[in-house]
């Protein structure tokens, strides 16, 4: 039997169909289901007290919720205050259980110290603890107060603790305020949470 002469337009045709059926496969793949199945630059930063991430889906949300048995969620603003994904957020921490606090801090890292501070008190409460503490991008934020509980809370060296904040994203070529701000609040949050935990005077 002899075989059909090519026909380049059918050819292409049908490249053209499976190339775009890939491309929908991998398109579903990377929005749809790994954010559900795999969440955001998920860590443990300390086993039993402290996670880290990026932003959340609901799905996810509920996930590292029920495997890590998550108290507090600590947001250092993944989203627009007041928006849609925002009310969305509470909602699904309010029907998981979970107390959820928001401190807004901009996406390079800045922002008012203080909710630097109230970051770590909440994190390393007892109480509140298993905690997940994220942003936007799980890199910026998070990984400065990641570096704050790192060398205030665990002794940790500065350098060390930005190393660490490389190798979960952070780039100092996308972002060159995030060392600075660190290095600039960290004696302020030292010198609020020492505050904090000293007795009070007798009298």
């Amino acid at each position: 039997m002899a075989s059909e002469p090519f026909n380049p337009v059918r050819f292409t045709r049908n490249a053209l169909l499976i190339g775009g059926g890939v491309g929908l496969c991998i398109w579903a793949w990377v929005a749809l289901f790994q954010p559900n199945l795999f969440p955001k630059r998920f860590h443990t930063v300390q086993p039993g007290e402290l996670y880290r991430a990026g932003k959340l889906t609901p799905a996810a949300v509920r996930t590292v919720v029920e495997e890590r048995d998550i108290r507090t969620i600590v947001d250092l603003g993944a989203w627009t205050e007041g928006s849609r994904e925002d009310r969305l957020a509470q909602r699904v921490a309010d029907s998981l259980g979970v107390d959820r606090i928001r401190l807004n801090l901009h996406g390079d890292a800045t922002g008012d110290p203080e909710n630097y501070v109230r970051a770590l008190k909440l994190v390393t409460d007892p109480t509140r603890q298993p905690v997940l503490l994220h942003c936007g991008a799980g890199t910026e934020r998070t990984g400065c107060a990641i570096m704050l509980y790192r060398t205030i809370i665990q002794g940790e060296d500065a350098d060390a603790a930005y190393d660490e904040a490389q190798r979960i994203g952070h780039s100092p070529t996308r972002n060159d305020k995030m060392r600075p701000t660190f290095d600039a609040v960290r004696p302020l949050v030292e010198a609020a949470l020492t505050e904090s935990t000293d007795p009070a005077p007798e009298g």
